[in-house]
């Protein structure tokens, strides 16, 4: 065992987010004496809604009350008549949420998981920043995909402007105040939302956004056709209906548009309606510098969401932005000089005050050594090469086969100049999104990692994931034999890389696609996954959070009846009489 431990714990949950908070909550519910203990780096709950990343103008993209748990209402104060929820409001209903539910006081707030290990008996070690130690049974790694920045460097000649990375700009408002232009780097969401904060603010900004690559993201637009909340309709089986899913390939709907020419006529229609209501209501024709800012392919790049996808998350904000001065630069930097000068690769040259990187995150994997990852499934093991290409050779046939949308005219993906490290690159190699292949074979049940599946409706997500986890650790459910569990995880992973382009080679990303990802988890879990009163509503009405209000009683009851008796507490006490066995063998 590397050190000394200062204390031990049957379960560590790592981050106090949407996932960290309901994987900590569910997990309690089903074994209620468990020693369990929540670890984040920040100084407040909340995750990427802590205190320290909020700022005026920041909003979800989904509308109240599609963010919330099924069964904690989020109140409507704070909410906008359009129905935007600011960055405070999600952190206040958090907070609020952590207190109710005596959630609070397990968190050990800044800090910052630096190492992890897992000795010989199975055991998980993990070390902080300040060289505290942590043992525990079972790690819940709930850190979420946007907790490691990516901070670029640049060749600096007396460059004395400051540097900051987007996600803390909440820490910067009186530097950002103090500064009149201001260059923006990257094209992710939250690019476009700083070009927003910025431009309202009254900045002039210059925006940089690389030739190569996915571009910049796809915008969706506000509404359809003036009548339906664009985001609402994405929680409609109708609208995820269009959107080929390998998690959806039965029944009658998949068959009369993903199995016939006219019905894959109709999607194309459907998607190309949508992409032009997209570009119309962002005015990419306005003028040269909106035209830089239209995804990539033009005419589908809501389709194929390449660089990802967004939705504007505040009434103006189009306006806001056609309205400020914004400048958009389709180059890299070169370097930096003359105490604010921008050089471009172009030969460009701007003035600058203040640079923001909106260059996103790396997976959160690092405190993983290089050996862990591979055991993991966080990064892919070379000498598994010649397996997995045969894997994903079938699936991508079986993806041909049953999604023709996906076949023909796919784009091809630019890599060039990529800058993630092909160790934390692809995503991962696991069970449902959630569970190691390598844990399964050995029976492990001690580590999962929920939260990484890339969603718009993440609170939903986070809660079925956080039950799926629990049942699984405390070996409620099952996973299929391994040869099934490698050709799920294959399957997914050739799909969404078919699926979204440049954004799938790095992601598990089901943006489209989260009602099938959930149907999922509920069949594993023995819960009625259709949960509306008539065919009809279960087509067109919007799927809420509070739709699943009593998933966790339905979950008990099915366990009931495959077990004929209710689920006992004591398992949270083999998970401390695992840990006491552990520490005995190697101490």
């Amino acid at each position: 065992m590397p050190g000394r431990t200062s204390s031990r714990r049957d379960v560590i949950v790592v981050g106090a987010g949407w996932s960290g908070l309901i994987a900590a909550k569910t997990y309690l519910d089903l074994a209620p004496e468990t020693d369990l203990q929540i670890i984040d780096s920040e100084t407040s709950i909340g995750g990427v809604w802590c205190t320290d990343r909020l700022y005026p103008d920041l909003y979800a993209q989904v509308s109240h009350p599609l963010f919330e748990y099924s069964f904690y209402d989020m109140p409507k104060e704070g909410i906008t008549e359009d129905g935007f929820i600011s960055g405070y409001t999600i952190n206040k209903y958090l907070t609020s949420f952590a207190r109710d539910f005596k959630l609070e006081e397990l968190v050990r707030f800044e800090s910052t998981v630096t190492e992890v290990d897992q000795t010989l008996s199975g055991a998980w070690i993990l070390t902080v920043a300040d060289g505290y130690q942590i043992e525990c049974a079972k790690l819940i790694w709930a850190v979420g995909p946007g907790s490691s920045p990516v901070q670029p460097t640049w060749p600096k000649d007396h460059f004395s402007c400051p540097v900051i990375h987007s996600s803390d700009t909440g820490k910067n408002l009186e530097l950002i105040s103090q500064a009149k232009r201001v260059t923006v780097v990257g094209a992710a969401k939250s690019a476009f939302d700083t070009a927003y904060f910025l431009t309202k603010a009254g900045k002039e900004v210059d925006w940089i956004i690389r030739e190569n690559g996915g571009g910049p993201i796809a915008m969706g637009p506000p509404t359809l056709l003036g009548i339906w909340n664009t985001v609402d309709g994405l929680s409609t089986r109708a609208m995820a209906m269009f959107s080929p899913s390998i998690m959806n390939t039965s029944g009658f709907w998949y068959n009369a548009i993903h199995r016939t020419p006219i019905g894959r006529m109709i999607a194309g229609a459907y998607w190309r309606t949508a992409n032009f209501l997209a570009d119309y209501a962002a005015g990419y024709d306005a003028n040269d510098d909106f035209k830089e800012l239209q995804p990539t392919p033009r005419g589908s790049g809501m389709f194929w969401a390449r660089a990802g996808l967004g939705a504007p998350s505040a009434p103006d904000f189009w306006k806001t932005l056609h309205s400020g001065k914004l400048h958009v630069h389709r180059s890299e930097i070169e370097s930096l000089s003359h105490i604010n000068v921008v050089n471009l690769n172009n030969d460009t040259a701007v003035q600058t005050d203040l640079i923001i990187a909106c260059t996103g995150f790396e997976k959160p994997y690092r405190p993983f050594s290089l050996e862990l990852r591979k055991e993991l499934g966080l990064t892919y093991d070379e000498t598994e090469a010649i397996k997995w290409a045969k894997l994903h050779a079938k699936a991508e046939a079986k993806i041909d086969e049953l999604l023709p949308m996906l076949k023909s005219n796919t784009p091809k993906v630019d890599t060039a100049n990529d800058s993630i490290q092909q160790v934390l690159r692809g995503p991962n190699r696991h069970y449902r999104r959630l569970i190691p292949l390598k844990q399964i074979a050995k029976n492990e049940r001690s580590i999962c990692f929920p939260g990484l599946v890339h969603v718009i409706f993440t609170p939903t997500v986070s809660e079925f994931q956080a039950l799926w986890n629990a049942a699984y650790l405390l070996g409620m459910i099952n996973p299929p034999d391994l040869d099934t569990v490698e050709d799920e995880i294959a399957t997914f992973n050739a799909w969404t890389k078919k699926r979204h382009l440049e954004m799938g080679q790095k992601h598990a990303y089901c943006i489209f696609d989260y009602l099938s990802y959930i149907d999922t988890l509920a069949k594993d879990l023995g819960i009625e996954p259709r949960r509306k009163n008539s065919a009809l509503a279960e087509m067109f009405m919007r799927y809420k959070p509070s739709d699943y209000r009593g998933m966790l009683d339905e979950f008990k009851a099915s366990q009931k009846a495959k077990m004929g008796k209710t689920v006992q507490r004591p398992v949270a006490r083999s998970d401390r009489s695992m840990l006491r066995a552990l520490h005995t063998s190697h101490s």
